[in-house]
C-alpha cells in the first residue's frame, strides 16, 4: 500500500459482521478486556465438588496409593548431582540438591513451604513465593514411574511476564505458570503449547480475580486450539489450591485444599499432570497440529470402520471465538483429503466441526428427514389449498431430485466422543467469577418522540453490549446435558452471502434461497437460523464470472412445525443470529395483542348479536361473556401455543431474509454510495443482543420509521428501499392478522407471505437483469444492483476506519458473523472496494 493510500481519509464505515449465536463471541479486542463479559457468560456453567470427586470425574489418570508412596519416598531423598535430562530439568551441581520433602514417609512437608506458616511472610514477591512449585514439579517429573506410564512432554514452567500468543487478534492473556510443551523461552508462548494453566495470588481476597484470569486463559486456549476437548487449571491464593476443569458441556471447580497441610494430595495432582497421556489432558487424538499451523483430521470411513481418511485444513472459513467454553460453537474449514504420505487426493471439501447435545440429531439425519418429508409432501394428494401453487411450481425439481442442489451435499460424517459427566455430588454454583455488583446497563429512556428515541438508541453505539441476556439465579438447578463431537464433510466450497461483491448478487442469491425455504415450508420444517453466514453462493470456480447457485446450510437448528399437541418447546427458544433474528422470537411474545389493537372487530368489542341488550349493564355483561367465549374458542383451536414464549414459525424464516437484505443496505454499502444517516440506522438496529433495541422494534412496527429511512437513503437505492418497506408492511400485517385469528398453527395462513416475498424478489431481479442488459454507458449512474459491497479481508495494510464485511482468512480469525458491529467500527482494517466512477 502506498503512503498516499495509508493517509487517505475515509468515512467511518458500518459493520456487517454478525454474531452467530445467542452465546456471545470473542471480539477482536484483547481478551483481558473481555474478562467481565466472560464472567457473566460463564456464570451458569459451573459445578463445585470435593477434590476427591473432581479427580475421579475429570482426571482420567490419578496415581494409586502405592504409586504415590513411591514418589513420596523418592522426594524425601536428596537429588544426586547432574540428575535430569529434560528441557526443564534440574541443574547440575557439585553437591547433591536437597530433597523436596522433609520428614519421613508418614509425616512429611514441602521444604519450601512449612505448614502453618503464612506464605506471604516468606517474601512479598508473588513470583518468588510460587517459584518453589516449579522445583517440586521438576523433581516429580524426573522420577521414573513405577509402572508402564511414561513421562509426557509437558513440564511445569513459570511464565509470569509472557502473554499467550496465538494467530487470533485479541489474545493477550498472561498466566503465572503452566504445564507446557518444550519451547524456546526466548520465543512467544503459544496457546497450542499449554496443557494446564496456573494462576497464583498472595492474598486470599483475590480469589475471584485469580479464578477469572485462569478461566480467561482457558477460554483463549479452547478457542484457538482445535485439538482441545477440555482443559485444566490450578489456582492458588496463599496456601489454598483449587482445581479447574473446562469442557463443552460444563465447567467444574474443586473445593479448595491447603497444599502445605495436605502435601500428598498436591503431589498426586502434579503426578497426574506430569504422567497423563495427551488424550487424558484433553487433546483429541484424531486431530494433529501440523508444522505450518494447519490441522489434519482423521475420520473413519463409516460407522465402526477401522479404515480412516485424512483431511488437512487449507484455510478456515468460519471460526467462532466464544466468550463461553460450552455450547456448540462450530468451526468450518476448507480441507483437502491427503494420503498418509501427504499426497493430495481430489478436490477441496468443507469440514464442519461442532459439539451437539448428545440427544440432538446430526445434520445428516436432519437433512435426510427433511428430504423424506419434501418427497412425501409432493407425492401426496392431500395438502392445504393455499399450498397448491407452491407445490405446482416446484413439482419438476422434486420429481427429478434436482431440489437437492439447493442444499450442501454431505460426503462423510462422524459422531465422536461425548463430554465427561458431572462429578458425583457436584452442585451447580453461580457467582464464582462475577463481581458482587455488576455495572448497570445503559438505560434506554423511553419516549414517544421517534427522533429523540433514535438518538437514545445511538447512545450505546460505542459501548460493548452484553451479547446474551443471562438469567439471574435460576429457580431450578441447571441440568448439564452431555454433548458429543460431530464432524461432517460437504462437497461444495462456497461463499457466504455476506461476502458477495454487489447488491445485485445478494438479491439474486436471496431470490434463489426462497426455493429451499418454500420446500421446507411445504414439508413442515422451519430453519430457525437464517443468516448471512448460512445462505451460501456456489460455483465450481469461486473467482470465475457467471451466476451463483444458492445453497441453504446449517440445518442443525431446523425443527418440525407446527408443534405436535402436548409437545413442549425448548426452554430457550431464542435460536439464531441476533442480527437477523425475528422480532417476535427476540421479544418472546407475538406482535399481535388484542389489548392494544385499534382495529378489533365489532364482533369482539361491538354489541353481540347473540345477547339481548336491555340496558348498558346488560350490554357490558354480554360483551364480557362473548369475549370470554372467544378466548375459550381460541384456546381450544391453538392448544400448542404456550401461555408465554413464541414458537418459531414459517414467517419467521422469511423475516430473517428481510433483515439480511436490510443489513446489506445499512451496513455493507460502500461508504461512497451510502449516507451517515443510513449507517447510523444500522448501528441502532444491528446489535449483538438478544433483547431488541427500540429502533429494531420500530423498524417493523412503525410505518414512520420506514419513511424516515426511505427519505434519507441514497438516491440510487431509494426506490429499492421503498419496495423493501412495502414488504415490511406485508410482514407486519400478516403477523397481526394471524394473531387476531389465532391461526399460528394454520399452515395455509403462511402461503400469502411466501408469495409476497417471491413476487418482490422477482421484481428486484428483473430490475437487476434489465440494468445488466443495458450495460455500461458513458455518464450513466450506477444501478442499485451494481453497487459495491464491503468485504472484510485481513491484511497487514488496510484502509483506515473500516471493519466490515466477511473476512478473507489466512489463519484463524473471528467469524464474520461474530464481530460486534460497534466494536468493529472503531478498528481500521478493511479495504473498501471502490465503486465505479459515475
Amino acid at each position: 500500500m502506498t503512503n498516499e493510500n495509508k493517509t487517505k481519509t475515509t468515512k467511518p464505515l458500518p459493520f456487517p459482521d454478525t454474531p452467530r449465536s445467542q452465546k456471545s463471541f470473542g471480539q477482536d479486542i484483547g481478551i483481558v478486556q473481555l474478562r467481565n463479559q466472560i464472567a457473566r457468560e460463564m456464570d451458569c456453567e459451573f459445578i463445585t465438588c470435593s477434590v476427591e470427586n473432581f479427580m475421579k470425574a475429570y482426571l482420567d489418570f490419578v496415581p494409586n496409593e502405592k504409586e504415590t508412596q513411591y514418589f513420596i519416598k523418592k522426594l524425601l531423598e536428596d537429588i544426586p548431582t547432574g540428575r535430569g535430562a529434560g528441557p526443564y530439568s534440574l541443574r547440575s551441581d557439585t553437591e547433591p540438591i536437597p530433597s523436596v520433602l522433609t520428614g519421613d514417609e508418614t509425616s512429611f512437608a514441602f521444604r519450601a513451604y512449612p505448614p502453618k506458616k503464612k506464605i506471604a511472610v516468606l517474601t512479598d514477591n508473588e513470583i518468588a513465593v510460587f517459584k518453589g512449585w516449579e522445583k517440586i514439579a521438576e523433581a516429580i517429573g524426573n522420577i521414573d514411574y513405577p509402572g508402564q506410564r511414561k513421562r509426557n512432554r509437558f513440564s511445569y514452567v513459570s511464565v509470569p511476564h509472557k502473554s499467550i500468543d496465538s494467530p487470533n487478534r485479541g489474545s493477550n492473556n498472561k498466566i503465572d505458570a503452566a504445564f507446557v510443551a518444550a519451547w524456546d523461552k526466548n520465543k512467544p508462548l503459544q496457546t497450542t503449547d499449554i496443557a494446564v494453566v496456573m494462576e497464583h495470588k498472595l492474598s486470599e481476597s483475590q480469589k475471584r480475580q485469580n479464578a477469572l484470569q485462569a478461566v480467561s486463559a482457558n477460554v483463549q486456549i479452547m478457542n484457538d486450539d482445535v485439538r482441545r476437548m477440555f482443559t485444566f487449571g490450578i489456582t492458588a491464593e496463599q496456601r489454598n489450591v483449587t482445581l479447574w476443569y473446562h469442557g463443552r458441556s460444563h465447567s467444574a471447580a474443586s473445593h479448595t485444599f491447603d497444599f502445605t497441610e495436605n502435601p500428598k494430595l498436591f503431589i498426586q495432582v502434579l503426578i497426574a499432570f506430569s504422567f497423563a497421556t495427551e488424550e487424558e489432558l484433553g487433546y483429541d487424538p484424531t486431530v494433529t497440529l501440523e508444522g505450518d499451523g494447519n490441522y489434519t483430521f482423521k475420520l473413519p470411513e463409516s460407522l465402526g470402520s477401522k479404515d480412516f481418511r485424512l483431511f488437512r485444513t487449507l484455510e478456515p472459513l468460519s471460526l467462532y471465538r466464544s466468550n463461553n467454553i460450552t455450547g456448540r460453537m462450530a468451526r468450518v474449514y476448507k480441507v483437502v483429503e491427503v494420503s498418509e504420505s501427504g499426497e493430495v487426493l481430489g478436490d477441496p471439501l468443507v469440514l464442519k466441526d461442532v459439539w451437539l447435545d448428545s440427544s440432538a440429531e446430526t445434520e445428516k439425519q436432519i437433512q435426510e428427514a427433511i428430504f423424506d418429508d419434501i418427497e412425501r409432501f409432493w407425492n401426496s394428494t392431500d395438502e392445504p389449498t393455499e399450498l397448491k401453487m407452491i407445490k405446482e411450481a416446484h413439482k419438476q425439481i422434486v420429481d427429478d431430485g434436482s431440489y437437492k442442489k439447493y442444499f450442501l451435499q454431505i460426503v462423510l460424517d462422524h459422531i465422536g466422543r461425548e463430554t465427561k459427566m458431572t462429578a458425583e455430588g457436584g452442585i451447580a454454583t453461580q457467582r464464582l467469577l462475577v463481581e458482587p455488583e455488576l455495572p448497570p446497563h445503559i438505560l434506554r429512556f423511553g419516549t414517544e418522540n421517534e427522533e429523540s428515541q433514535f438518538l437514545n438508541d445511538q447512545a450505546s453505539v460505542d459501548t460493548h453490549p452484553i451479547a446474551s441476556q443471562f438469567p439471574e439465579s435460576p429457580v431450578v438447578p441447571r441440568k448439564y446435558s452431555p454433548k458429543r463431537q460431530y464432524r461432517v464433510l460437504f462437497k461444495e466450497v462456497c461463499k457466504t452471502s455476506g461476502r458477495l461483491a454487489t447488491l445485485g448478487e445478494v438479491v439474486n442469491v436471496l431470490l434463489q434461497i426462497l426455493t429451499p425455504i418454500q420446500l421446507l415450508f411445504c414439508a413442515g420444517w422451519v430453519h430457525r437460523d437464517i443468516s448471512s453466514g448460512n445462505i451460501l453462493a456456489f460455483k465450481k470456480n469461486l473467482e470465475s464470472k457467471g451466476p451463483w447457485l444458492a445453497k441453504l446450510s446449517d440445518l442443525e437448528y431446523a425443527k418440525k412445525f407446527p408443534l405436535q399437541n402436548g409437545s413442549k418447546r425448548a426452554g430457550n427458544p431464542k435460536t439464531g443470529t441476533p442480527y437477523f433474528m425475528p422480532l417476535e422470537v427476540m421479544m418472546s411474545s407475538y406482535l399481535f395483542s388484542s389489548d392494544h389493537d385499534k382495529r378489533i372487530t365489532a364482533r369482539e368489542h361491538g354489541t353481540p348479536s347473540s345477547f339481548p341488550a336491555h340496558n348498558p349493564l346488560d350490554i357490558e355483561e354480554a360483551r364480557y361473556l362473548e369475549r370470554g367465549a372467544n378466548l375459550e374458542r381460541k384456546a381450544q383451536e391453538t392448544p400448542a401455543i404456550a401461555e408465554t414464549g413464541v414458537a418459531h414459525n414459517f414467517q419467521h424464516d422469511l423475516e430473517s431474509i428481510w433483515w439480511i437484505l436490510f443489513w446489506n443496505i445499512c451496513c455493507r454499502l460502500d461508504p461512497e454510495q451510502s449516507t451517515p444517516f443510513l449507517q447510523n440506522f444500522g448501528k441502532a438496529i444491528f446489535i449483538n443482543e438478544i433483547k431488541p433495541s427500540n429502533a429494531r422494534i420500530h423498524c417493523i412496527t412503525k410505518t414512520s420509521f420506514g419513511e424516515s429511512i426511505i427519505a434519507n437513503a441514497p438516491k440510487s437505492i431509494s426506490s429499492f428501499v421503498s419496495l423493501l418497506f412495502v414488504l415490511r408492511e406485508d410482514l407486519y400485517q400478516d403477523y397481526i392478522e394471524r394473531g387476531r385469528e389465532g391461526a399460528y398453527n394454520d399452515v395455509g395462513s403462511y402461503a400469502k407471505i411466501h408469495d409476497r416475498f417471491l413476487f418482490l424478489f422477482k421484481i428486484f431481479n428483473k430490475q437487476a437483469t434489465a440494468a445488466q442488459d443495458l450495460g455500461a454507458s458513458s455518464g450513466r449512474d450506477l444501478h442499485w444492483s451494481e453497487l459495491s459491497l464491503l468485504v472484510k479481508n485481513y491484511s497487514s495494510t488496510v484502509a483506515e476506519g473500516s471493519a466490515v464485511g466477511e473476512p478473507e482468512r489466512k489463519r484463524p480469525r473471528s467469524e464474520e458473523d461474530h464481530i460486534d458491529s460497534r466494536e468493529a467500527a472503531s478498528e481500521g482494517r478493511t479495504k473498501a472496494k471502490q465503486p465505479r466512477k459515475k
